[in-house]
């Protein structure tokens, strides 16, 4: 099924319980305050049904019926680089890549569910029998047939990690009681992106020391749930569009969700009970959409190294060598960042389901490469629009005929037209100066994992430990022979886990089961 905005527009209107700031929202498709962002997403469907974009954006799957490529499961690089192409359409049409929460990129979250499900139900504690695994597969196929969204909330609330008996009485979420039908949740997912315009919202963990078993919970239930509440930001969506070419058009509006005694059946249920599966699993569900985030992060570079190209030729300054050196660095920073994601892909591997995964250290590290230095080439650009960053005139200014003239010798540069320079300082007011471009900068730094956190659990991984891959070179070259110990880490539960970061942990794997 290829879904409508129509369609999902009227889906929206089903009695979910929103508040956004002060409001109370009625109706998230009409509101004022999310009215914006719910159209974008559903232009993101109409997309897919445009005939002359059928090729990039939709694809014919086993039994011929036409799908969105965001269901689209690569079993080869040529099928990921087909994926990657996709997703980088939905970026540059949908608000120059600063919509981070699209549907593309929301269920890409369930893949490594599909991909291999029967761990997760084999690690479950209490919920034997349950058939946990056929959830899995049945509710991707549903909401692949259906064409769904599904937001993704895997952020408790923020523990006091000086009490070491914090996380029993934190109010994250909780599994409060089990029965034939399902669980009983109740309590607090304190931070997920878009979740007023899902279907569905997905619950998961990342692992903190000390979580207790009925708090990991990893599992689907629909946006209108009885007992669901939605508790928005205020928006920082701008009201006019010419002023606000960027800032105008939506805000996704991040939030925190509150269950009280809210029933889920097992059908939608993956997982629960079990911390070590949780320490192991979540940053595998979160490898696909942190692969996407670079993808985005390379977008969002190209559009700082254009705009430094376009600003430094309207003023003028683009043949002063030092000006033409620190355009340089912006444009360094996209090449840098693009080749993680082209390196990703082409030493990429197969998963133990089959589907063929982009190198999760390089596009790690490209993350935190971006990271790292995104605020300084940000300074760089604002510093070479001099004034004209800030400093530019209003549209009713502009229109003035008393002063359209003097404003056009103002902004009259050597190249293109002067409402040209007025029309870049806008956008790059909106994305780097307005409270609307600054939620973005922090969307970006805590995106799954902020800076730090991502480089520790990147560390964590399989191929950086003293018996992984990484380190196989230097104990050839130093004489050190594996101990027992280290073989053993490469044995029985953690095994999957492992094969999920990389074919060289694959390698090891099977060298260590074949010496047991």
């Amino acid at each position: 099924m290829l879904r409508t905005g129509e369609q999902y527009l009227a889906a929206l209107n089903d009695g979910r319980n929103v508040w956004v700031g002060n409001e109370k929202i009625d109706n998230v498709a009409t509101h004022p305050a999310t009215r914006h962002y719910a159209a974008r997403i559903a232009e993101f469907y109409d997309l897919h049904r445009r005939e002359e974009l059928q090729d990039a954006l939709t694809y014919v799957d086993e039994t011929g019926e036409r799908r969105s490529m965001m269901w689209y499961l690569h079993r080869s690089k040529e099928g990921l680089v087909r994926k990657r192409k996709y997703h980088e359409f939905i970026m540059k049409h949908f608000v120059a890549a600063s919509l981070p929460r699209t549907p593309d990129v929301n269920n890409y979250m369930l893949v490594t569910y599909v991909d291999d499900p029967q761990p997760w139900e084999d690690a479950a504690v209490g919920a034997e029998g349950r058939g946990l695994a056929k959830s899995i597969t049945d509710f991707y196929a549903f909401a692949m047939e259906n064409d769904l969204n599904v937001a993704p909330h895997f952020v408790d609330p923020q523990a006091d990690r000086s009490n070491p008996d914090a996380h029993a009485a934190s109010p994250a979420l909780r599994v409060t009681e089990v029965n034939d039908q399902g669980i009983v949740v109740n309590g607090v997912k304190a931070l997920g992106t878009a979740s007023p315009f899902a279907d569905f919202l997905h619950m998961g963990v990342f692992f903190r020391p000390g979580a207790l078993g009925n708090q990991v919970i990893y599992a689907v239930c629909p946006a209108n749930a009885k007992g669901v509440t939605i508790i928005c930001r205020e928006s920082v969506v701008k009201a006019d569009a010419t002023e606000h070419p960027l800032a105008a058009q939506a805000d996704e509006l991040d939030s925190m969700l509150l269950f009280e005694n809210v029933f889920i059946p097992w059908k939608y249920v993956f997982h629960i009970g079990n911390p070590e599966h949780a320490r192991l699993y979540p940053q595998r569900v979160f490898d696909w959409g942190h692969y996407h985030a670079l993808i985005r992060q390379a977008v969002r570079a190209e559009l700082m190294a254009g705009l430094a190209i376009l600003v430094t030729e309207h003023l003028g300054t683009s043949k002063i060598d030092a000006v033409q050196t620190r355009v340089a660095k912006i444009i360094g920073f996209q090449q840098s960042t693009y080749a993680h994601v082209v390196a990703s892909e082409e030493l990429g591997f197969y998963t133990p389901g089959g589907l063929y995964k982009p190198n999760i250290q390089i596009f790690n590290f490209g993350r935190a490469y971006f990271l790292q230095h995104f605020t300084a080439m940000t300074h760089e650009l604002i510093d070479l629009c001099g004034r004209s960053a800030i400093m530019f005139p209003t549209e009713e200014q502009w229109q003035d005929a008393t002063l359209r003239p003097w404003l056009e010798r103002l902004n009259k540069g050597p190249k293109g037209m002067p409402y040209d320079r007025v029309r870049l300082g806008r956008v790059i007011r909106d994305l780097y100066l307005t409270d609307w471009g600054g939620r973005l900068m922090m969307f970006e730094n805590f995106n799954g994992t902020p800076l730090q956190t991502l480089l520790t659990l990147t560390m964590r991984r399989a191929e950086f430990s003293g018996s992984g891959p990484f380190a196989r070179f230097a104990r050839q070259v130093a004489g050190i022979e594996l101990t027992e110990d280290q073989m053993t880490e490469y044995k029985v539960t953690v095994g999957y886990a492992k094969a999920q970061d990389s074919a060289a942990c694959q390698e090891d794997l099977s060298a260590a089961a074949a010496s047991a």
